[in-house]
């Protein structure tokens, strides 16, 4: 081989080793950081599923020395995925991210869809849909055993974040792990939910793996109605170890806590109405339950702190 066919050869490999051997940032994954910070803390995950297949994770983990090990946070997305336009992550979960590691906590995103080649299912019927909650639970599960294991997380704080569709595969989430505990499983430190849909665990009186648990709810709400998940909560307070916050946020559709204005979504078949179903943010509920995410973490997964 000609000399200058080494060298070249030589700098294609030294520039491939360089890449393998840095952290890979998922698409405009920059974006999710406030300015300054070191957009080579976002990392790709790669988890292992029980079905074979391998779910792609966005992963953040605390910075700083860490003297002791960190909480960390599950992040479970909507029907809608991850990503908005151009393949950005979502301001929801951009901003989510970004407040969640100022306090301390390592964050876990999971794709579920786009693992599987998908974007959004919001416009499926539920009985249609191929990645059901029931799936999107293993998922979630195979998720906290992979983040547990990681240096720097402290296995005992762990919280599970989800909003809709990813609220509603967490209650399915302590609802597998109730029925068909894994010698692997370690006790959540807290759930916090958005929205979720809870008519289908409250007709057959589901029964959870005890976790505090938040749920946030839009009193409007015409996709995932409210009042199921009131009587869900009021029927898990009765049971031992039952610690449930309920919060109901008056003039609220779903996704009141983002910044969108309300807006007719004729195109989601699966709410109350036949017309379609609202979505969009309200201001003061906005406030208010980010206030409460907070408090909810500080009391589960322990005081925020600086990095």
């Amino acid at each position: 081989m000609p000399g200058w066919a080494r060298r070249w050869t030589a700098a294609l490999l030294c520039a491939a080793l360089a890449a393998c051997q840095a952290p890979v940032r998922p698409p405009a994954l920059a974006d999710a950081l406030s300015p300054g910070s070191a957009t080579a803390a976002w990392q790709q995950a790669s988890i292992a599923l029980p079905s074979g297949e391998s779910l792609r994770a966005h992963w953040w983990p605390a910075q700083g020395e860490q003297a002791e090990p960190r909480p960390a946070v599950i992040a479970l997305h909507g029907c809608g995925g991850l990503y908005a336009q151009g393949e950005r992550l979502s301001q929801r979960y951009r901003e989510t991210a970004a407040r969640l590691h100022a306090a301390g906590y390592s964050v876990l995103l999971p794709d579920s869809f786009g693992s599987r080649g998908l974007r959004s299912i919001c416009s499926t019927r539920y009985g249609s849909r191929d990645v059901t909650v029931a799936v999107r639970a293993q998922d979630a599960r195979a998720a906290i055993a992979w983040l547990a294991a990681q240096p720097g997380v402290d296995a005992k704080r762990v919280g599970v974040l989800g909003w809709s569709n990813g609220a509603t595969t967490a209650l399915n989430l302590l609802e597998q792990r109730r029925a068909h505990p894994q010698p692997a499983d370690l006790p959540l430190a807290g759930v916090a939910l958005f929205y979720p849909g809870c008519g289908p665990l409250l007709r057959r009186q589901a029964v959870l793996e005890p976790a505090p648990l938040l749920m946030q709810l839009g009193a409007l709400d015409d996709w995932t109605p409210a009042q199921p998940c009131a009587d869900l909560a009021a029927l898990l307070r009765q049971r031992p170890g039952g610690d449930v916050t309920l919060k109901v946020y008056a003039d609220s559709y779903h996704g009141f806590d983002g910044t969108d204005p309300v807006r007719l979504r004729a195109d989601v078949p699966n709410g109350t109405s036949a017309q379609g179903v609202h979505q969009g943010g309200n201001p003061a509920a906005r406030v208010e339950s980010l206030a409460a995410l907070d408090a909810f973490w500080a009391r589960t997964l322990g005081a925020r702190t600086q990095p």
